[in-house]
């Protein structure tokens, strides 16, 4: 709540601080009209607009905001307001700024008396043509102008704050800096030219009336002009310089986090140009990552990539779950007299020669290899991605993992011969772990019948066993032996063990 207040208070003090504008530009001509009472009626009047009457203003075009960030309620139209506040802003002290220009022009006409600089009724059309522009240019167009870089500013930590807290609002409709950049240019190069060039021309043509009516010297009355733009400007330069910086560095601080490793930030999207969709763009290319780096950690490196869209699609739950599921484990015949035979590297080459066949056909037939363990692999079908064949799919990898261990070689000419256990039922999947190291698997007395499957291959002279689970879910499917009932290491029961043929 107390970041909620101080976002209030910046938005107000914003905009109330066009009045300290207003008032530098007051002080400005005071120095050199040196006429006290001008100087106090053009004070009070703009505190007067730009304080008194601007408050209510303030309060209304915030409010939807603000409460939304109290009460959580009408998001859409909070986030409506949020995205048009740099604008409406404007609009309104535009519309304040105008307001003071009418009033000045209806103290001329009703009192004149009050004006000790130069006669009201002895100025000439142009002449006042040329006053118009100016003061409207002065104090309605440029404060405006100051106001919308003031309040976009203000609106990109507003943004930052909603989008790190509600993750929105990121507007539809993208605009171009180019836009920006032209009214820069056409408020602060052409309209004060254009200005100067009217003021030099109206001075030329009616010099001598400009005289008879007007105590301050023409020249004065363009430098000062002059300097209060470049007054202008600078402050102008500062806040525009900002707006356009301080996207990048959000977008900058970014990548130096994924750089890093940290793939869990994100860049609020505080504009709405092309900066805006880059961070954008950039925050997708970090969230892609980041679901990239999720399914590394949790499932392994080998996932195929429609598993991968299923399980970040349908956001499967990783806290634990009860789950069926047909377990498939393998291991290397002979693998313990095959690694004091071989250097290490050869080793590493055979197995991961090895691994890359078998992990292609258990991805084909729907699996997901949960893990190594030395020269073994733990498999899982039906889970996290449901499959109702998963048994027979399990089967069928399998058999594919025994062709191709009898056809081919692996390394410089090694043959491996995989004895393989599988056995289905009721098991818990989710992320086992402690904090600093978790992984997705499943776990259960299921799991580990087909751990003792795989090795009870040795005492029949197997290669692939099923249990009595799995047995039932293919059994009109596959040719399968009944070798009898077993009593595996670790469990009271006795276990119906099958043999699969074909």
């Amino acid at each position: 709540m107390k970041e909620v207040d101080s976002l209030k208070q910046k938005y107000y003090f914003s905009m109330l601080g066009i009045f300290l504008l207003l008032f530098v530009y007051d002080s400005i001509y005071y120095v050199v009209h040196k006429q006290v009472n001008i100087y106090l009626i053009t004070t009070v009047t703009h505190f007067f607009l730009f304080c008194v009457v601007n408050l209510p203003g303030i309060f209304f075009l915030y409010r939807p905001i603000d409460q939304f960030l109290r009460t959580k309620e009408n998001s859409q139209k909070a986030g409506k307001r949020i995205l048009s506040l740099p604008g409406i802003s404007t609009l309104w002290i535009f519309a304040l700024g105008l307001s003071y220009v009418i009033l000045t022009f209806l103290s001329f006409w009703f009192f004149p008396d009050g004006i000790e600089i130069f006669d009201p009724g002895k100025v000439p059309i142009p002449v006042w043509f040329s006053f118009a522009v100016s003061i409207t240019y002065f104090y309605a167009i440029y404060p405006s102008f100051i106001a919308f870089f003031l309040i976009k500013d203000y609106n990109s930590k507003l943004r930052n704050f909603v989008f790190l807290e509600y993750e929105f609002p990121e507007s539809k409709n993208h605009k171009k800096i180019g836009n920006d950049l032209l009214l820069v240019f056409f408020i602060l190069g052409v309209i004060p030219s254009l200005i100067v060039i009217l003021d030099i021309f109206v001075l030329t043509h009616s010099k001598k009336e400009y005289e008879q009516f007007m105590t301050l010297d023409p020249l004065m009355t363009i430098l000062v002009d002059r300097f209060v733009i470049i007054v202008g400007m600078l402050f102008a330069i500062f806040l525009i310089t900002k707006s356009f910086t301080g996207p990048i560095h959000s977008v900058l601080d970014l990548i130096r986090k994924v750089r890093n490793g940290d793939f869990s930030g994100r860049a609020a999207i505080i504009t709405d140009d092309e900066v805006g969709e880059l961070t954008g763009e950039v925050n997708r290319m970090v969230k892609g990552l980041q679901e990239r780096e999720l399914i590394r950690n949790t499932f392994g490196k080998y996932v195929n990539p429609k598993v991968v869209n299923h399980i970040l699609k349908d956001n499967i739950n990783l806290d634990g779950e009860v789950r069926t599921a047909t377990i498939l484990v393998t291991d290397i015949a002979g693998y313990t007299t095959l690694s004091e035979k071989l250097p290490p590297k050869e080793i590493v080459q055979t197995l991961n020669e090895y691994f890359t066949e078998l992990v292609g056909v258990i991805q084909e037939h729907g699996g997901i290899v949960n893990k190594f363990i030395g020269d073994a692999i733990f498999a899982i079908f039906n889970v996290p991605v449901e499959d109702p064949h998963h048994a027979r799919n399990a089967i069928h990898a399998a058999l594919e993992i025994q062709k191709i261990t009898e056809t081919r070689t692996f390394g410089k000419g090694k043959k491996l011969h995989t004895r393989i256990g599988i056995n289905s039922g009721v098991v818990l999947a989710g992320n086992i772990g402690s904090g600093d190291r978790m992984e997705y698997t499943v776990i259960g007395d299921e799991v580990n019948v087909a751990s003792r499957l795989e090795q009870l291959n040795k005492q029949f002279g197997t290669n692939l066993l099923i249990g009595e689970n799995t047995y039932l879910l293919v059994k009109d499917e596959f040719s399968c032996v009944h070798l009898g009932e077993i009593q595996l290491k670790g469990r009271e029961l006795l276990t119906r063990v099958y043999k699969v043929e074909s």
